[in-house]
């Protein structure tokens, strides 16, 4: 398997897999929300955009510095803005309906900051990357030795073209989305995102639940992140057992 990491002791490609897994068992309880919330008929569109927000939402962990720094314990570079690049692009080039195109990017781009329009990740994420290093001098992607060997579930040519550029454009077109409109819409859009945000969440933190960074090392520290875990972890686990009866 791909030497790639997601986190110190996990395997990229694997915690991807155990993310879509999670989505299998959670999708069919938000469809009809889906449905409605983004008024779209072809609840196959949905799908197909979910199970891509899924599968491209940590593609920033596969930057040259993001890996380096995992493998060395370092501070890791932000890496939320560029899957969010990623899909707009992509989302854009086929035509996904706009409020489902962009609510799944506002939410990948702030799954790790959970902090909005107030985030650098919605702001500044150009800056970021090439303050952080990500970027070359032309503005193009490092991306680490590796990539090019994963299948196109996880890297394909718009990944090789991304660039700087793309996060700047992605990140104020986010922008303008969320703020340009009248209130009633600025509502709904805000509901759009919370809902898809809510949904990787369940998957990326229940898929990321073995990890030792989140176990509770001191039960004093009730209010700690690993409560916040432990509490998505089990209801996660309990849609999975409902689906078996």
């Amino acid at each position: 398997m791909n030497s790639l990491l997601s986190s110190p002791e996990e395997k990229y490609v694997e915690h991807i897999e155990r993310c879509q897994e999670r989505l299998d068992w959670i999708y069919p309880i938000f469809k009809n929300t889906l449905i409605r919330i983004f008024d779209i008929n072809d609840e196959g569109i949905i799908r197909y955009a979910s199970v891509n927000m899924i599968n491209f939402h940590d593609l920033g962990k596969l930057t040259q510095k993001w890996q380096k720094n995992v493998a060395k314990g370092k501070k890791l570079p932000s890496h939320a803005p560029v899957g969010a690049a990623y899909l707009y692009k992509r989302f854009t080039k086929e035509k996904i309906p706009e409020d489902l195109k962009n609510a799944i990017c506002f939410a990948v781009s702030i799954h790790h900051t959970d902090r909005g329009l107030l985030g650098d990740n919605i702001e500044r994420p150009d800056i970021q990357a090439i303050t952080e290093g990500v970027v070359d001098y032309d503005g193009k992607i490092i991306w680490a030795e590796g990539v090019r060997s994963l299948s196109n579930g996880y890297y394909d040519e718009i990944v090789e073209i991304l660039t700087v550029y793309d996060l700047k454009e992605t990140a104020r077109s986010l922008r303008i989305w969320a703020r340009g409109d009248s209130l009633l819409n600025q509502h709904k859009k805000r509901l759009q995102a919370s809902l898809m945000h809510h949904i990787l969440k369940l998957c990326d933190i229940s898929a990321a639940s073995e990890r030792k960074e989140y176990h509770c090392e001191d039960k004093k520290d009730y209010f700690g992140g690993w409560l916040m875990v432990e509490t998505i972890e089990s209801y996660v686990n309990a849609i999975k057992e409902r689906l078996k009866k």
